[in-house]
């Protein structure tokens, strides 16, 4: 069996090598992710790796048919940036990987206590040598109630994360989780953004989820509430999160996610102009952090998403099914 795998890097290097010898495959790497120039390097392979970089349109997902590709596994657990519906169209078998959760539960985790010791603003004054208590006091987690939005897998371990702070917290889900509704208050979504003191986001992308966090939902967010983002940018209306910061509505925002990111992240760009206004906008503001997209990156992950998107290709070459297979 042979593999192209699109995106490749150099930490991934160590897992590929190990799959290789584990699995018996052949694996065929390149730096360049998918895209109209690159998308004819996958003639002659039947399976292709793919990442959440890469350009999987109906136009690319037709082309990947027609050179004989059958297989197709992302190493990312979204796949906002695939075609589904061309993939069923052109008989393209596609699965995602599930990686380890307490990468992003970790993180998101760390953010809200960040936020909430306005620690931004602290090391920025250590650089400067100022140590005055005045106008920095924290706020502890356990008088804190914390809002889950999306209790999926990484709701779920952020929620087994906080459970030692003892803070309260509140969920909301479109399909609940019965064994949480022993730890967790369940609410529609406005009573728990009306409630929570910190808002945490890990909803999938999805027609019905995107701007979920708008003009409307701030206006009815508790005021001085602090919102997480480690999920989707997408979810957030960046121009009314903005509108909310300035006017004090909010209390401030860790965001390792934006919309629009896709344009410069994964990439330094340092000494370069990025065109969005709203994230300079955003950078600007004391009690807002922002990170490039690195909550799921650890090693742990990264082992996780080569060797389980690895293994979803050989299950669809084998039996045409994979346990994490979407189409």
């Amino acid at each position: 069996m042979k593999i192209l795998v699109y995106g490749f890097r150099e930490d991934e290097a160590e897992e590929f090598e190990l799959a290789r010898e584990r699995l018996g495959i052949e694996i065929v790497c390149i730096r360049e992710n998918l895209n109209r120039q690159t998308v004819e390097k996958a003639a002659g392979f039947r399976s292709i790796a793919i990442n959440a970089g890469s350009l999987m349109d109906r136009e690319n997902v037709a082309r990947l048919a027609q050179l004989g590709v059958q297989n197709i596994a992302t190493r990312s657990i979204g796949f906002d940036n695939v075609d589904l519906d061309a993939c069923k169209e052109f008989g393209l078998r596609f699965a995602n990987v599930h990686y380890s959760t307490h990468s992003v539960a970790d993180y998101t985790v760390m953010l809200m206590l960040m936020l909430t010791r306005r620690m931004r603003d602290l090391l920025r004054r250590g650089e400067v040598q100022d140590y005055g208590y005045l106008g920095y006091q924290g706020r502890e987690l356990h008088n804190l109630t914390v809002g889950v939005v999306g209790t999926g897998r990484i709701g779920r371990t952020v929620i087994e994360d906080l459970a030692g702070f003892g803070c309260k917290i509140l969920g909301y889900d479109l399909y609940p989780n019965e064994t949480l509704k022993k730890k967790i208050e369940y609410l529609p979504l406005e009573q728990l953004l009306a409630r929570a003191d910190i808002i945490t986001l890990h909803a999938p992308l999805q027609d019905s989820s995107y701007h979920m966090i708008n003009e409307k939902s701030i206006a009815g967010i508790k005021d001085g509430a602090m919102l997480i983002n480690t999920a989707r940018g997408e979810l957030v209306d960046t121009a009314a999160l903005i509108d909310g910061i300035e006017s004090g509505k909010l209390g401030g925002a860790a965001l390792d996610v934006l919309e629009g990111e896709r344009a410069y992240t994964f990439s330094d760009r340092r000494g370069q102009v990025i065109k969005s206004r709203e994230r300079a906008l955003l950078q600007a503001f004391p009690n807002v952090i922002l990170t490039g997209h690195y909550a799921f990156y650890t090693d742990q992950a990264v082992s996780d998403m080569v060797n389980i998107a690895l293994e979803a290709l050989l299950q669809l070459e084998q039996t045409g099914h994979a346990d994490s297979q979407i189409v």
